[in-house]
This record gives structure tokens, C-alpha cells and sequence, in this order.
């Protein structure tokens, strides 16, 4: 990534900003994805077991 030079301290100050914005924008998601798809395959395997119980 590179810098924003266009306004020279800020534009550092805003390059920081954003990188820091966009790594927790990724481990949010990342956690999102993994309670999504716990999700998914407990709700699959519950209905699993309702629609073959004998």
C-alpha cells in the first residue's frame, strides 16, 4: 500500500488510519465467516438428525 503524499504529516497520519481500519475490518470479518459457518453446519447436522432418527 502505498502513502498518500498529497498532504504531507496528515496524509501519513491518514495512511495509519486506514491501515489500522482495514486489518480490524479483516479480523472481524474472519470471525464473522467462522460464527456464520459454525452456524450453517450445526444447523445442517441438527436437521441431519430429525429427518433420519429412526
Amino acid at each position: 500500500m502505498e502513502q498518500n503524499y498529497l498532504w504531507a504529516e496528515k496524509g501519513i497520519q491518514i495512511n495509519a488510519y486506514l491501515a489500522a481500519t482495514a486489518w480490524n475490518l479483516k479480523k472481524m470479518m474472519e470471525k464473522l465467516k467462522e460464527k456464520f459457518l459454525y452456524f450453517i453446519f450445526r444447523w445442517f447436522f441438527h436437521q441431519d438428525k430429525i429427518y433420519f432418527s429412526a
